[in-house]
């Protein structure tokens, strides 16, 4: 078996990066970039041949383009990561915001080797902050939360970035071990799931709509029950105060699981001395008198809750729970993604979560679900 050389770890590299879910640049010691992935040349609609070395720069909008260039060179003298945003020309000729992210490369011996950046569209937070500006408060609040978002992603793909660094670091020093180059290539590929896994989830807080089912709900959570406990932990006990004869749900199955499951763990991660999570389920009908939720349309819901015995949260904290990227678990691993995608998921499927939560007397989440078309037989009452 012939040994893999250094242009065999490149093409794997390559591959990889192709497969990327985000747009990744290269560049060498002089600045100039040197390979662009499959994403970003999609993004562009333009050629290798036409980014290569100072030609993405056109893509870029005037506005930006000296701001743009003076904290690359800036960065790139310093050999410090940098993150800037920017608009790029599309394919379709429009001009998108982007979060570009670089980070300088070198060599197991030190030698400086140049940048790899990786960047993402940003142009629906950016379309969003004139709507925080009408909903929150003030100007100051609408940018913090953008601000909090944008350090989120930046801090996830930073991370990500750096495990196809390490990798790609190793399979250069390992390129004579065939066996040893595509064990790490499949961890860098591990790696790049999880990076889209997070890029997927922002996305689907933003746009995308699951496809919907008729699931009973109870079945679905007793079916669910032990894998629930198991993310409980020894110290916090499960238990269920289930509907006798809830209707069923209108929503996507595997959707719903991981919002349970999201939910339960929040309860834990909340109760670091141990206590008691419940998870409850009723039927609900919303009168158009009683609604107070955008996008909420009145009938049957089924409701789900996931209370705790919890920390709770303060008035503050609880302002900003739903947000994407807003996490307390700052040093424990949290991405600050899970109760947005709770209330993103909720949403889509055509109902709303609500949170309440009092310091020390713990936190309930209610997710209010479409119904089915099955009638009801619990009593009503208001949302």
């Amino acid at each position: 078996m012939e040994k893999p050389t250094t242009l065999d770890a490149q093409l794997s590299f390559e591959r990889l990066m192709d497969a990327a879910p985000v747009m990744i640049w290269v560049s060498g010691p002089d600045k100039r970039c040197t390979w662009f992935n499959r994403p970003w040349l999609d993004f562009t609609g333009r050629t290798m041949g036409e980014e290569l070395g100072d030609g993405w720069a056109s893509g870029v909008h005037r506005d930006d383009l000296e701001r743009c260039l003076d904290i690359y060179t800036a960065n790139f003298d310093r050999r410090t990561p940098f993150r800037m945003e920017y608009r790029l020309r599309g394919a379709d000729g429009e001009f998108r915001w982007i979060l570009d992210n670089g980070v300088p490369r070198f060599d197991p011996d030190g030698t400086f080797l140049g940048y790899i950046g990786s960047c993402i569209d940003i142009n629906a937070i950016k379309t969003a902050e004139l709507g925080l500006r009408d909903t929150v408060s003030s100007r100051e609040a609408a940018l913090d939360a953008l601000d909090r978002i944008a350090s989120g992603v930046a801090h996830e793909l930073r991370n990500l970035v750096g495990c196809f660094l390490g990798y790609l670091g190793l399979i250069r020093k390992e390129a004579h071990d065939s066996g040893a180059v595509a064990h790490r290539v499949e961890e860098a590929e591990e790696a790049a799931l999880e990076g889209q896994q997070i890029i997927e989830q922002l996305l689907a807080s933003i746009r995308h709509r699951p496809r919907a089912e008729m699931i009973h709900l109870n079945r679905l959570i007793r079916d669910t029950a032990e894998i629930l406990r198991g993310a409980a932990g020894e110290r916090v006990s499960v238990e269920m105060d289930l509907a006798a004869q809830p209707d069923d749900a209108d929503v996507a199955a595997a959707h719903l699981q991981a919002a349970l499951l999201n939910l339960v763990t929040n309860a834990r991660d909340a109760m670091a001395d141990g206590g008691k999570v419940v998870i409850e389920t009723r039927n609900f009908v919303v009168r158009p008198e009683a609604i107070d939720e955008p996008g909420m349309e009145p009938g049957r819901y089924v409701m789900l809750a996931v209370r705790d015995t919890g920390a709770g949260m303060s008035a503050d904290l609880l302002r900003h729970a739903f947000e994407p990227f807003f996490t307390t678990k700052h040093g424990t691993g949290g991405t600050g993604l899970g109760l947005s995608q709770v209330r993103a998921f909720a949403r889509h499927s055509g109902g709303t979560a609500r949170i309440e939560s009092v310091p020390g007397q713990g936190t309930t989440v209610r997710l209010y679900l479409p119904q089915g078309p099955k009638p009801g037989t619990e009593a009503e009452a208001p949302a």
